[in-house]
């Protein structure tokens, strides 16, 4: 009867082979194919994250190299205008020589001019392929020109619209710079825009080019667009690019689908693009994709055969299983295991074999549990003995914690979830007024800043202890108290927030204490912004004596040499050799005079006014100042080694009043050498950077070190080495308005070596 509704079942049951096919299907089959799709979407938008962050990185780095290019000829025509502005008085040919050598060396420029205060051409430098000659623009008015009034106006330096050069053939803008004295005007050749578009452009499969302001091409690979300034402002990527929103984007040119990233150059408003076909980017996208849809379907389809084949080895232990079975439902208990096979499946024969133990094993099983019963019941009855014990220790030590919360001399209060009051110390009743009697069991009379309830509902809400906190509460007649509050929240014995206890020290008197503090800093701050108020007043006051000293004394002194000339040439004759020579140092005299006043001015100066920090190449200065050296006294031998790109940050008129006053007193001081060789570089003295200018002149005493840098003072006689003893001075607080620091290394006959550090 048994075995015959076993086949009925069995019959009627769905064949598992099927069902473990269709589970493979559903379970791995399926889950493997919607992982293979996610994964391949995303790689396909990594594929495609990297094309348009490598098209922006570029374009980045071009509008970087603009940049950069555009920096060089800035600092030449600020060069230029220095130069311009030092020698306005100079005869024409010696700045016409300038500007052409200036030209010629940097390469920057297709033409320079110098213009007067009125805008009329006044020194000129023209390129090869200008076609025209100097004095063709010599008195020329370029007043009307918007760039050279944008400068003048701005008092700074200001460049044109791009345009074509006519003579060059090549996108060109001009750039105008004011000084005290005129204006320097340079047509800047932007070939090198082309050159750096091709050169970013080798190894992309795109195109790479520049756009001025109104959208017109400067740089592309194709010349004739730039040529013909062909605008692509109409582009939505340069109108992104050009309003200074830099990314990538999507568009069509001539109906083919684009990809292209914009960057705007911030200095000159203009936009780098790097463009890029859309089918050319997506290419290696759709490779992949037929890549992965074909290895797919073949897995997919071999998972499925192997399934098939593999299953029916798995069945085969569970047939002879489902056989052993049948024989224990007829009462058969003497268990036949299956052949080994799987582990799951001996599990299950195993544990078949078991079953039919356990049934002739339950009457014993059950008098074991009795007796285990019974050693349960002992058990408990020890737990009982061990729960007294430890409720007699709880109670020794609640009466311990009792005392402590009674003899505290800190403020200590417990309130539960509703915020009734449920301990108050003695400690509590001094500082806040109230008795026990009259809180306990009550809200909390205590008014906090931000509220008492609101610091316990988050105590109880955060679970977290709140340490140091400053208040200020009311006691019970209505005065404040200012207290140090620490708070921490109360479980039960389930570990469940049952409340708050909050711990508080009086801290009025420190308060008090350090309102006072407070209150006296104020007053210090107002006695030491008063004191600066009347310093600043003493140095204005300084500042417009040393001028009045100057032009006062400025007048006597052209009186003297006036008249002193005038004696020696209208009554040279008369007088003896010794009083023709009184008089020459007479002149002599009020010509170091003259310097003197001069160098007083210069120190002041550099005491004044604000520090304009950027990056100035001082290799530069120094060459500049040894040619001019050199063209002032042609006949002399000197030698100069110059270290390349020594490069600071500081104020680039300062520095190189500093260069100008340690490079002229190497000059000076080599004079006697039939051989002198003047050095200027950067080293590194204690782990600090430090510049060098170094010469093998007359040197100096290192006893009279302390001396060297005060004003007026000097280590050599007037008449062998002329000077005021200020530059040294002025060299030293131009250095420290810097925040850096200056020094020297002397030998008499060797040389000196002067240092100085910037930060």
């Amino acid at each position: 009867m048994v075995s015959k509704k076993w086949s009925e079942y069995v019959v009627g049951s769905p064949s598992l082979k099927r069902a473990l096919v269709v589970a493979f299907i559903l379970t791995a089959v399926v889950p493997v194919v919607a992982i293979g799709f996610i994964c391949f979407e995303f790689l396909k938008r990594d594929i495609v994250c990297s094309v348009t962050t490598s098209n922006l990185a570029l374009a980045r780095s071009v509008a970087g190299e603009v940049e950069s290019q555009l920096r060089e000829p800035m600092n030449v025509l600020r060069h230029v205008a220095e130069i311009a502005e030092m020698r306005s008085s100079a005869p024409t040919g010696t700045l016409d020589r300038f500007l052409e050598s200036e030209q010629k060396i940097s390469g920057y420029f297709d033409s320079l001019f110098v213009l007067d205060r009125r805008g009329c051409v006044s020194h000129v430098a023209l390129g090869q392929r200008e076609g025209a000659h100097p004095e063709d623009y010599r008195g020329l008015e370029m007043s009307n020109l918007d760039v050279y009034r944008d400068a003048r106006k701005a008092c700074d330096l200001r460049w044109s619209p791009t345009f074509i050069s006519m003579s060059s053939g090549e996108p060109t803008m001009t750039i105008a710079l004011p000084f005290d004295g005129g204006t320097v005007l340079g047509n800047l050749s932007l070939k090198g825009l082309a050159r750096i578009a091709e050169r970013a452009g080798n190894g992309i499969v795109g195109t790479v080019f520049v756009v001025n302001r109104k959208g017109r091409v400067i740089a592309h690979p194709d010349h004739r667009l730039v040529a013909e300034q062909y605008n692509l402002g109409n582009m939505e990527i340069v109108q992104r690019g050009l309003k200074g929103e830099a990314g990538t984007f999507r568009y069509a040119v001539g109906g083919s689908p684009k990809l292209g990233s914009v960057v705007r150059i911030e200095r000159t408003g203009w936009a780098v693009v790097v463009e890029k076909d859309e089918a050319t980017v997506y290419a290696p996208v759709r490779r992949l994709q037929g890549i992965f849809l074909g290895g797919l379907l073949a897995t997919i389809l071999v998972g499925i055969v192997g399934a098939f084949l593999s299953l029916g080895r798995i069945l085969r232990p569970v047939s002879c299983l489902i056989e052993s079975v049948q024989r224990i439902a007829g009462g058969w208990y003497d268990f036949t295991p299956p052949p080994a096979s799987y582990r799951e499946v001996d599990d299950l024969a195993a544990s078949f074999s078991l079953m039919a133990a356990a049934v002739r094993e339950r009457e014993e099983l059950l008098r074991e549990r009795n007796e285990e019963l019974v050693m349960t019941e002992e058990e408990l009855r020890q737990q009982i003995d061990e729960y007294q014990k430890s409720q007699d220790e709880l109670s020794v030590t609640n009466q311990t914690l009792q005392t402590t919360f009674g003899a505290s001399p800190l403020a200590m209060v417990t309130v539960d979830r509703d915020g009734v009051v449920t301990m108050w110390n003695g400690a509590a009743s001094r500082i806040f007024g109230w008795n026990p009697e009259e809180v306990m069991g009550a809200f909390l009379p205590i008014l906090l800043d931000g509220g008492e309830g609101a610091l316990a509902d988050r105590v109880l809400a955060t679970d977290r202890s709140v340490a140091g906190m400053e208040l200020t509460c009311l006691r019970r007649d209505g005065s404040p108290v200012s207290v140090s509050l620490s708070a921490a929240p109360l479980c039960n014995v389930r570990e469940e927030p049952s409340g708050v206890i909050t711990i508080s020290a009086d801290v009025t008197d420190r308060k008090r204490a350090e309102a006072d503090i407070r209150r006296l800093n104020a007053e210090l701050e107002l006695r030491v912004a008063e004191r600066t108020t009347q310093l600043e007043t003493a140095n204005r006051e300084l500042e417009s004596f040393s001028y009045s000293v100057s032009h006062d004394l400025r007048a006597p002194l052209r009186h003297i040499d006036g008249f002193s000339l005038a004696l020696l040439e209208d009554c040279g004759d008369s007088l003896t050799a010794q009083g023709g020579e009184y008089l020459k140092r007479i002149r002599s005299a009020a010509g170091r005079m003259g310097q003197l006043i001069d160098d007083l001015l210069e120190l002041s100066r550099v005491s004044r006014g604000a520090v304009f920090y950027e990056p100035v190449d001082l290799s530069r200065t120094v060459r500049s100042l040894a040619a001019e050296l050199a063209e002032a006294e042609p006949t002399r031998q000197v030698s100069f080694e110059i270290e390349d790109h020594v490069v600071v940050n500081g104020d680039t008129r300062l520095l190189r009043i500093v260069l100008a006053n340690l490079i002229g007193n190497a000059w000076k001081y080599t004079g006697r050498n039939e051989q002198a060789l003047i050095r200027f570089g950067a080293t590194e003295i204690d782990g600090v950077r430090a510049m060098f200018v170094s010469d093998n002149g007359a040197g100096f005493d290192m006893s009279y070190y302390d001396k060297l840098f005060g004003p007026f003072q000097r280590l050599h006689a007037a008449t062998d080495f002329e000077g005021t003893g200020i530059g040294l001075a002025t060299v030293q607080r131009i250095i420290h308005r810097h925040g850096g620091r200056v020094w020297a290394e002397a030998a008499v006959g060797r040389g000196a070596t002067f240092y100085f550090s910037l930060p």
